[in-house]
């Protein structure tokens, strides 16, 4: 990372900051659930069908599901947001970092909501990928935010084989053109291009 004065700097190139945004937009709603799910454990908020207390922690954990599920459960969505992550990886010139993307980030967008929703059930909250049972938690009805939980596995299964792909592709071509040209072909192209000069 560059330093400015001795201390790091952001840098300043817009396919780092496309990065950074494919990244939040992958596992940033997973954080915000395991955000609520924490505030659930420092309340002493064990779970069950009461409320916690005076926080609407049920119905903020629902929702948050229930956004963190969108990329998960459309694959095309997913690695679409997975693909320009990469994209926007190579171009910020992390040729490495850039096919971990495809690798880690679609199975972390799934895997973080899976375990906040295992973390919360309790004997009397039943779940399945049919979508059968019901389970409240503080006060709240999870319905299908705590059902397509069960469905993660598949998820997982269902896109594994095109991330790893992609990420193998993606590796390549970042380890390709990130190679430096040699010294040789340079000063060929530079001679010819002087030889062009002086023919004009």
């Amino acid at each position: 990372m560059r330093t400015v004065n001795g201390r790091p700097s952001i840098p300043h190139n817009p396919a780092f900051f496309a990065w950074v945004a494919c990244v939040l937009a992958l596992v940033g709603p997973s954080l915000f659930v395991w955000t609520i799910r924490l505030a659930g454990y420092l309340e002493s908020c064990a779970p069950g069908p009461n409320p916690c207390g005076g926080m609407p922690l049920g119905g903020g954990l629902h929702d948050a599901l229930a956004v963190a599920w969108v990329l998960p459960t459309n694959t095309f969505l997913l690695m679409t947001v997975a693909v320009a992550a990469t994209i926007a990886g190579l171009f910020a010139r992390r040729p490495l970092l850039a096919p971990i993307c495809l690798l880690i980030l679609p199975i972390a967008a799934t895997m973080l909501p899976m375990l906040a929703v295992s973390t919360a059930i309790y004997d009397g909250c039943s779940i399945d990928d049919t979508g059968g049972g019901s389970c409240i938690l503080w006060g709240v009805n999870m319905a299908k935010s705590f059902h397509t939980a069960a469905q993660a596995p598949a998820l997982i299964y269902g896109f594994a084989p095109y991330s790893f792909a992609l990420a193998l592709t993606m590796g390549l071509l970042g380890w390709f053109f990130s190679q430096p040209r040699p010294a040789r072909s340079r000063a060929l192209v530079r001679a010819r291009t002087q030889r062009s000069l002086l023919d004009r």
